[in-house]
């Protein structure tokens, strides 16, 4: 294919897929040499205007003249109001009707929806003129920024490979998700969001990956592991590995997951979640929660739960989850638990004897508290 002749223009209104010209090469310098970039794609490091020109002249036109890759500049405007080039997209179709779908956005344009909208103009390109029927992408595990574009843009994720691309000669596990045809471009699934509360001396936030000792240091202390029997695998992963796991869980839409953190010092003082969001009653949800070990005592576990209560009752339009229920299960022994339910309003309603796990062989009561939303409305039905 020719090249630029056969490359069309291809826009919704707000952002432009076009050829590459020389225009773009300071922007395009900047974007290939910007951390972020370079830490989730093969750009080599260093780069410069020789890259940027040997990449606008004589790669792009080679790919599309071999048809290995449809490559296309995104122009959009940027954070600083002037609309110029904004990043890159490609389209690497094979002989099977299956294309493996790429993109990078420059920093100075990204969390402005411009990745969303190139995305969706290129694959409905891809699938009406260019005959293809399968998208796929893939990204190293981490790259949550690319992965909540394409669910955005309605694909299917279809799971983590390992050690499946190389990057700078190593292989790096990989995360895979498609789009066919006949999909719409409507998310699959629920992508949850911890929104920050904050309380008197409290904020909680979303897990950042500085949180990974403290996280570590409260999931391995002997009182979390005493009380934690039910859900040994946290005991076997680091930090780091116990925020991918919650990231993961938010992605899902299985979980949400908080750090709770000192206001004035953003430090982790413990963690709270709220699960089975999905259970049986899709009007109840369960909290789960650890505090540090050098932040008990103070009170901060009622605080974190009177807070994530007020937020989850909170009706859909006001940013809640307008749960009808919340309730608690713990040991009967863990007296701290207990006591942070009832004073954060939770009342104890029942007992389970020698329900609770503390070993394989060891088993204590499972005590069970509830917080009833006083405002639940049952949602309306339609009238037939």
């Amino acid at each position: 294919m020719a090249y630029p002749d056969d490359c069309p223009t291809l826009t919704d209104g707000v952002v432009t897929l076009r050829p590459y010209s020389l225009d773009d090469l300071e922007p395009c310098v900047e974007h290939c040499s910007d951390p972020e970039s370079l830490a989730w794609t093969t750009i080599p490091s260093p780069y410069g205007v020789d890259e940027g020109i040997e990449w606008i002249t004589r790669q792009v036109p080679r790919f599309w003249a071999e048809g290995s890759g449809l490559e296309f500049a995104i122009e959009a405007e940027h954070a600083d109001g002037v609309r110029r080039f904004a990043g890159g997209v490609t389209l690497r179709p094979r002989p099977d009707g299956i294309a493996e779908i790429g993109f990078a956005v420059h920093p100075g344009a990204r969390r402005r929806g411009v990745v969303t909208r190139a995305i969706t103009l290129l694959v409905d390109w891809g699938f009406a003129e260019r005959g293809v029927e399968v998208v796929i992408w893939f990204a190293y595990v981490g790259n949550w920024g690319s992965r909540r574009a394409v669910w955005r843009c309605g694909f299917s994720f279809d799971g983590r490979v390992e050690k499946l691309l190389p990057q700078h000669g190593i292989r790096r596990d990989t995360w895979v998700a498609s789009l066919r045809a006949t999909d719409t471009r409507e998310p699959k699934g629920t992508w949850l969001v911890a929104p920050v509360l904050e309380t008197d001396r409290l904020r909680l936030r979303p897990l950042a990956d500085t949180d990974a000792d403290r996280l570590f240091e409260t999931n391995h202390d002997t009182r979390t592991v005493h009380f934690g029997g039910r859900v040994p695998g946290v005991r076997q992963r680091d930090g780091a590995a116990s925020i991918a796991r919650a990231r993961e869980q938010m992605a899902a839409g299985q979980m949400i997951n908080w750090c709770i953190a000192d206001r004035t010092t953003d430090r982790l003082v413990g963690h709270i979640q709220l699960f089975d969001l999905g259970g049986l009653d899709p009007t109840e949800a369960k909290p789960g929660y650890s505090i540090h070990p050098d932040s008990r005592g103070r009170g901060y576990l009622t605080e974190a739960l009177r807070a994530l209560s007020t937020w989850t009752f909170l009706p859909l339009n006001e940013g809640g989850l307008a749960k009808r229920r919340l309730t608690i299960s713990t040991a009967a022994s863990n007296a701290a638990s207990r006591h942070a339910a009832t004073q954060a309003g939770y009342t104890h309603i029942g007992t389970n004897p020698n329900a609770f796990p503390i070993t394989d062989t060891h088993f204590d009561d499972e005590v069970f508290y509830q917080l009833l939303n006083p405002t639940w409305q049952p949602p309306q039905t339609p009238v037939p």
